[in-house]
C-alpha cells in the first residue's frame, strides 16, 4: 500500500527512524587486497569543510571515504582516508 509520508503517523515515522539508525550491517567476508581498487572522481573537496566533512552548500550533509574526490596510492591509503574522514564527520554529524 502506498501512502504519502505526510499521512504516516509521527509514532510510525519515529519507529522507522529508530530502526534505520540502529540498523547494523555485518560483512560476511571479503575478497581481500587482491581485488581492492581505487576510484577516481566524486564530491569536490572544495565543496566540503575540511574540519567536519560537511557540505558547504547543504547543511547537515556529510561526505566521506571514496565518495569524495581524494585519490591515494594502493596499499591502504584509501582505507585510511575512509576511516579518518568517517571519524571526523561523526564528531560533527
Amino acid at each position: 500500500m502506498r501512502r504519502r509520508i505526510a499521512d504516516i503517523p509521527n509514532r510510525q515515522l519515529q519507529q522507522l527512524g529508530s530502526a534505520i539508525n540502529q540498523w547494523q550491517i555485518v560483512p560476511n567476508g571479503t575478497e581481500g587486497y587482491r581485488t581492492a581498487e581505487v576510484t577516481l572522481g566524486g564530491v569536490d573537496t572544495a565543496g566540503l569543510s575540511s574540519k567536519t566533512m560537511e557540505s558547504r552548500r547543504v547543511p547537515n550533509l556529510y561526505f566521506i571515504g571514496e565518495v569524495v574526490d581524494v585519490t591515494g596510492h594502493l596499499g591502504g591509503h584509501n582505507f585510511q582516508w575512509a576511516w579518518s574522514s568517517g571519524f571526523v564527520a561523526c564528531q560533527y554529524a
